[in-house]
C-alpha cells in the first residue's frame, strides 16, 4: 500500500523516508547500510523489539529502531580453553534475531550412549551470558545402551542436518547474570547425559 505521503522514521538517529510503511527487518537493514548480521531493534516502551530479517512490521511516523553488532560472546582461546574446548572444534553460526549456535565437535558422551561422540549444538541467545541458552541439541541421535532414544528427545532441522533435540531446562535460578558463563551449560549437560536416561 503506497502512501501520499512519505513516512519518516528513524534508524540508528538517522532520518529516513518511506513510501511504503510495511517493511522487513532486511528492508530496513538495506535502507540504513546495515549488516544483515546484525540485529535490529524496534524501540517500544519497556523492553526494544527484535526485528529478524524476515519479519514484517508496520511503521508510522516517528517510529525509532535501532541496530547493534551481534553480541561479542568472547569467542577466546581462553572461554573455551576454561570449558574444555579446543578453539578448532567450535564453530559459530549466526542466526536470525541475534542468537548464534554454537556447534562442538568431538563432545565425548558418558559410557552407556551410543555413538559416544557427538557434534553438540547450543543456542545462544542475544543477551548471552546474561541470557540462559536452554535445551541442547546432537548429532548424530544417540541412543541408550538399552537401545531407546532417551527421554524427552525429538528430531529437528537445523543448519542443514537432522539434529536430536533434548528438551531439557535449567532449573529456575540456576543461571546467574555476570556469573554464569558457556563452561557451566556445557557441566549441566553432562549432568543430563550422566542420568543416563
Amino acid at each position: 500500500m503506497q502512501h501520499e505521503h512519505p513516512i519518516h522514521i528513524f534508524i540508528n538517529k538517522k532520518k529516513y523516508e518511506i513510501d511504503n510503511p510495511v517493511q522487513t527487518g532486511a528492508s530496513l537493514k538495506e535502507l540504513a547500510s546495515i549488516p544483515l548480521n546484525d540485529v535490529l531493534f524496534f524501540q517500544r516502551p519497556g523492553e526494544d523489539e527484535v526485528i529478524p530479517n524476515d519479519k514484517k512490521i508496520t511503521l508510522k511516523n516517528g517510529d525509532h529502531l535501532h541496530s547493534q553488532p551481534p553480541a561479542d560472546y568472547g569467542w577466546g582461546v581462553a572461554l573455551l580453553a576454561d570449558a574444555g574446548i579446543p578453539t578448532e572444534r567450535a564453530t559459530l553460526h549466526p542466526e536470525a534475531g541475534g542468537w548464534q549456535f554454537l556447534v562442538i565437535s568431538d563432545f565425548q558422551l558418558p559410557e552407556g550412549f551410543q555413538p559416544n561422540r557427538v557434534e553438540l549444538l547450543v543456542k545462544l541467545p542475544p543477551g548471552f551470558p546474561d541470557a540462559a541458552p536452554d535445551m541442547f541439541w546432537v548429532y548424530p541421535a544417540v541412543r541408550t545402551i538399552s537401545g531407546m532414544s532417551p527421554r524427552s528427545t525429538s528430531n529437528e532441522q537445523l543448519i542443514g542436518k537432522t539434529w536430536q533435540r533434548f528438551s531439557w531446562h535449567l532449573a529456575a535460578g540456576a543461571w546467574k547474570p555476570g556469573v554464569s558463563e558457556l563452561r557451566d551449560f556445557l557441566r549441566c549437560i553432562s549432568s543430563r547425559f550422566l542420568r543416563m536416561d
